[in-house]
């Protein structure tokens, strides 16, 4: 049988029952360490015996598809640190609110209601998420299929207290994306997903949990020797023959994969509305912005006509004022002109000789 261990009723069943907790410390182990050879922490979280606070019910196995409801929370018995356990397969818009809401709430619950408030009693909380799809989409995390999150101080880049983790793990971009292994070469979607010899170049055990995680598993096959090195790997492997034999799991594996399907179809449907409102918002707003564009324009055309017709005007009323000025200039002459001609006439000048001296017309001289 062919098995997805992402399904929620496998996951659940394999990583969800006190007594056979192994391959759960195992890959809880794998994610926390992941990234430590990259930081400076001195305390190196590492789970040993852990106690599942919500264990997997035999007798009503995943009766529940609330929203809300942790997949598998447990506490590390030796340090009392807290565990969230989540697998989602079908990406959600808020997801990131919930995972940290999630981290938020197990912290919370440590202390009991109505107790004295013993925040010193307060413990480390790792909040791990295994992602089918990915979440985090920006153009600079194509290649980044683990993210690990903590309260840091934005200056120093030091942790407060390292009390709250939040882990996510891609598995269809690890599949996809994982370009760079030990040996340097590009390793591609054929590789991956063919004879299992690139994985031998995986150089940490969750890059070979999230390669058994991210595929499909047939346990009428034997396990890739690689992953069988992993014991919490062959551990599961081994689980799932029990598995495949249980009637009431394998019809509820079935279901399962059926809800999962009618969901996958159903916010496929939602993403596509939400294209069409985006596109048709996206329509809208450049239409408003053109509309806007065009009103300005006329505005500005307008304002340019109005400007011209003002210095028309001003234009006018500067010519009507050099004609008016002409005019008077004219005028004062006119005057001086006959108080001179008069002037000569009475000190017994003749026309002829008056309009000699003046430079103007006998006629001129003899109309005055």
């Amino acid at each position: 049988m062919e098995i997805k261990l992402y399904n929620d009723v496998v996951f659940k069943w394999v990583f969800g029952r006190q007594e056979q907790t192994y391959p759960l410390i195992c890959f809880l182990n794998s994610v926390v360490s992941y990234d430590l050879d990259d930081c400076s922490d001195t305390d190196k979280p590492k789970f040993s015996e852990v106690e599942i606070l919500n264990p997997y019910d035999v007798n009503e196995p995943f009766t529940s598809e609330k929203q809300g409801i942790l997949d598998i929370r447990a506490k590390d018995i030796n340090s009392n640190e807290w565990i969230d356990l989540e697998v989602q397969v079908i990406r959600t818009f808020d997801y990131r609110e919930r995972s940290k809401y999630y981290l938020a709430g197990m912290y919370r619950d440590q202390l009991k209601k109505g107790s004295e408030h013993n925040y010193d009693e307060l413990r480390a909380c790792y909040g791990i998420h295994i992602l089918v799809d990915s979440i985090f989409e920006e153009k600079d995390e194509e290649e980044f299929w683990f993210n690990h999150y903590r309260m840091l101080n934005i200056r120093t880049h030091k942790p407060l207290m390292n009390h709250w983790n939040l882990y996510y793990v891609e598995l269809t971009k690890f599949l996809k994306c994982f370009e760079k292994i030990k040996s340097g070469r590009t390793v591609g979607q054929d590789d991956i997903e063919g004879d299992n010899k690139d994985i031998t170049s995986f150089s940490k055990e969750l890059e070979l949990w999230s390669y058994f995680l991210g595929t499909i598993q047939d346990n009428s096959k034997p396990l890739a020797p690689v992953l069988s090195k992993i014991k919490g790997i062959k551990e599961v492997f081994e689980m799932l023959q029990t598995f495949t034999k249980d009637d009431r799991l394998r019809e509820q594996y079935r279901l399962h994969e059926e809800f999962i399907r009618v969901q996958r179809g159903e916010e496929a449907r939602k993403e596509k509305l939400k294209q069409q409102y985006n596109k048709a918002l996206l329509d809208l707003e450049q239409a408003v912005k053109a509309k806007e564009q065009e009103r300005k324009a006329k505005e500005q055309e307008r304002k340019a006509k109005e400007e011209a017709l003002k210095r028309n005007a001003e234009e006018r009323k500067a010519k009507e004022e050099e004609r008016k000025a002409k005019e008077e200039a004219l005028q004062r002459n006119n005057e001086i002109l006959k108080v001179s001609v008069s002037s000569l006439k009475t000190a017994g000048y003749s026309n002829e000789k008056i309009s000699a001296m003046l430079n103007i017309p006998l006629k001129e001289v003899e109309s005055i």
